[in-house]
C-alpha cells in the first residue's frame, strides 16, 4: 500500500511539474497574444508570476496544519483540482487582468507538493529516506523536461490557449486519481497533548523560529527561489535576444529549458545517494555553489548555443538541491510536525518565487536581462560558501 502511494504520488508530481512547465515558463509570450507590448511585458510577466506566489506563501502554512490535523491525502486533492481548474480558465482568459486573477486563483489552490512529500516522507525509512525524496526529485525533473516540449509544439502550432486546457485536464486527471487510489493511514494528530503544544499557525512558526537548523534551512528555500525566479520569467524574452527574433522562440525556449532537466533526471539518483553518504549539508553546499557558479557563466555567452550548454551543467547541480533540504528537514523535525514543516518550508518557496519575478520584472526595466543570470548566481554562490564553512565548523567541533 505504502509503495502504491509512493509512485502514484510521484507520478502526480511529474505531470503537475510538466504542466507547470507547458504553460508558466511561456506567460511573457501569452502576455503578447493577450496585446500587451514592449517594456511592459517585463512589468507584468514579473506581476502575474509574483502574485501566485505570494498567495501561496500566505496560504502555505494553513493548508500545512490542515495537511496535519485533517489528512495530507485531502490537502493533495484539493490542491490538484483547483490547480486544474485554474489551467482550465487560464485558457479563457481576455487580458492581462484576467490572467493576474487566474494566477490568484493558482495561488490559492497550491499545496501538491508539501502534502505529497509528507505523505512519502512518513512512509519510507530514514536510511532510504534521501534516495526516496530524490527519485521524488526525479519526476519533478523529468516533468519540467516534457513539459517546455509539450508546451512549445502546442503553442507554435494551436496556441497557448489549447496549452491550457490540456494542462487543466490532465491535473484534473491527477486529482481524481489520488483520491480513489492513494490510501493515507490515520496518522492525525487529535491527542489533547499534540492540541496544547500547537493551538494556531503563530505557535507553529513560533516552534520554527526556534530551531535553528530548521529556519537556515527555510532561508535555503527562500533564497533558492528567489533565483530561479528571477531568471524563468524573462529566460524566453533572453532567448529571443540570441537568435535575434522573437520568431519560433516558444519552440527554441523549450528546447533549451528542457536540457537542464534532462541533466538534472540523470544526476539526480546521484545526489540522493550524495547526500546518504557525506551528510545533507555537504550536499547543499556542493550543489548550491556548482550552481551559482555555472549561472553566472550562463549570462555570458552571446549565443543560443552557448546558452543551451550552460541550462545542461545548471541542471545537474541545481536538481540536488530541494531532495537535500527536505530531507534535512525531515531529520531536525518530529513527524508529529511533518506536514507543517513542509508546509512552511513551501511558503518560504513561495515568497521567493514571488520575491525573484518581482525583482527580475523590475530589474530588466532598466539593465539587460543577462544580468539575471549573473545576480542570481551570485546568490547561490555565497549560500554554497556559507554552507561549506558550516559544514566544516560543525566537522572540528
Amino acid at each position: 500500500m505504502k509503495t502504491r502511494n509512493i509512485i502514484i504520488l510521484t507520478a502526480g508530481m511529474f505531470f503537475l511539474s510538466s504542466v507547470y512547465t507547458m504553460l508558466v515558463p511561456f506567460l511573457p509570450l501569452y502576455l503578447m497574444d493577450l496585446g500587451v507590448e514592449g517594456k511592459q511585458v517585463n512589468f507584468w510577466s514579473g506581476a502575474v508570476f509574483s502574485v501566485c506566489f505570494l498567495i501561496g506563501g500566505i496560504m502555505g502554512p494553513i493548508w500545512g496544519r490542515l495537511a496535519d490535523s485533517k489528512g495530507k491525502k485531502k490537502m493533495a486533492v484539493r490542491a490538484a483540482f483547483f490547480i486544474g481548474l485554474s489551467y482550465l480558465l487560464g485558457g479563457l482568459v481576455r487580458n492581462q487582468w484576467e490572467l493576474l486573477g487566474m494566477r490568484m486563483l493558482q495561488g490559492f489552490a497550491n499545496g501538491y507538493m508539501p502534502a505529497a512529500m509528507a505523505m512519502i516522507s512518513s512512509s519510507v525509512s530514514p536510511a532510504k529516506l534521501g534516495v526516496t525524496l530524490g527519485f521524488f526529485q526525479t519526476a519533478l525533473t523529468v516533468g519540467g523536461i516534457c513539459g517546455p516540449l509539450m508546451g512549445g509544439i502546442l503553442s507554435e502550432y494551436f496556441g497557448m490557449r489549447a496549452s491550457f486546457f490540456v494542462g487543466g485536464s490532465i491535473v484534473m486527471s491527477v486529482a481524481a486519481v489520488v483520491f480513489f487510489f492513494v490510501h493515507e493511514e490515520n496518522t492525525v494528530e487529535n491527542t489533547q497533548k499534540q492540541k496544547e503544544k500547537s493551538k494556531s499557525v503563530f505557535q507553529d512558526l513560533s516552534y520554527a523560529v526556534s530551531n535553528k537548523q530548521l529556519m537556515m534551512l527555510l532561508g535555503c528555500c527562500f533564497v533558492l527561489q528567489s533565483s530561479i525566479l528571477m531568471i524563468q520569467p524573462v529566460a524566453p524574452l533572453y532567448i529571443g535576444e540570441l537568435q535575434g527574433s522573437m520568431n519560433g522562440v516558444a519552440m527554441t525556449a523549450g528546447l533549451i529549458m528542457s536540457l537542464g532537466g534532462i541533466a538534472g533526471a540523470v544526476t539526480t539518483p546521484f545526489w540522493g545517494l550524495f547526500g546518504q553518504k557525506y551528510g545533507y549539508d555537504t550536499a547543499m553546499a556542493v550543489t548550491f555553489a556548482g550552481a551559482g557558479i555555472l549561472l553566472i557563466g550562463q549570462g555570458i555567452p552571446q549565443t543560443v548555443m552557448g546558452f543551451g550548454i550552460f541550462q545542461f551543467a545548471v541542471g545537474c547541480f541545481i536538481v540536488g538541491i530541494n531532495p537535500s533540504v527536505s530531507a534535512a528537514m525531515v531529520t531536525c523535525t518530529p513527524n508529529s510536525f511533518r506536514g507543517r514543516v513542509f508546509g512552511l518550508a513551501n511558503t518560504f518557496q513561495q515568497f521567493g518565487s514571488m520575491f525573484g519575478p518581482m525583482m527580475a520584472g523590475i530589474m530588466t526595466m532598466y539593465i539587460d536581462i543577462r544580468w539575471m543570470f549573473i545576480i542570481a548566481g551570485v546568490l547561490l554562490s555565497l549560500i554554497g560558501w556559507a554552507l561549506w564553512k558550516r559544514t566544516k565548523i560543525s566537522a572540528k567541533s
